[in-house]
């Protein structure tokens, strides 16, 4: 049975590599959302994520952990797909998943999005 659980390992919160995502990081865009993301040194899991919701869009701090909560979410159930096309082509990266549209969304959409991302994004990873 898959492991769906978020660990703490599989979150991204070292500023260094997070600034350096931003700095040099590649962009995959699937509506409502935009994925940056590069190559990791070897670590103990395929991807680490870190989920962004800008304060220059939703004021609220309600409405941003709402979307925040939707994207976790959406990114926990999409997971063991995304490993397994991972862990074939042996890579592994560091993931920053930004919210970009000015209204909030139901969680399908949200849902969608990050599929068709971490579809392109693996077509992007074999590529290479």
């Amino acid at each position: 049975m898959p492991d769906f659980a978020l660990k703490k390992g599989e979150r991204l919160s070292s500023r260094k590599t997070i600034s350096t995502l931003f700095q040099e990081g590649k962009v995959i865009k699937a509506y409502p959302l935009r994925i940056l993301y590069c190559h990791a040194e070897q670590g103990q899991y395929p991807a680490s994520v870190t989920i962004s919701v800008p304060k220059r869009l939703f004021k609220r701090a309600v409405d941003r952990n709402l979307l925040k909560r939707r994207i976790r979410e959406a990114y926990r159930l999409n997971k063991p797909v995304f490993y397994s096309g991972l862990m074939t082509m042996d890579q592994q990266v560091f993931l920053v998943i930004q919210y970009q549209h000015r209204e909030i969304v139901d969680y399908q959409t949200i849902q969608t999005g990050l599929h068709q991302a971490l579809e392109k994004l693996l077509r992007q990873l074999s590529k290479q």
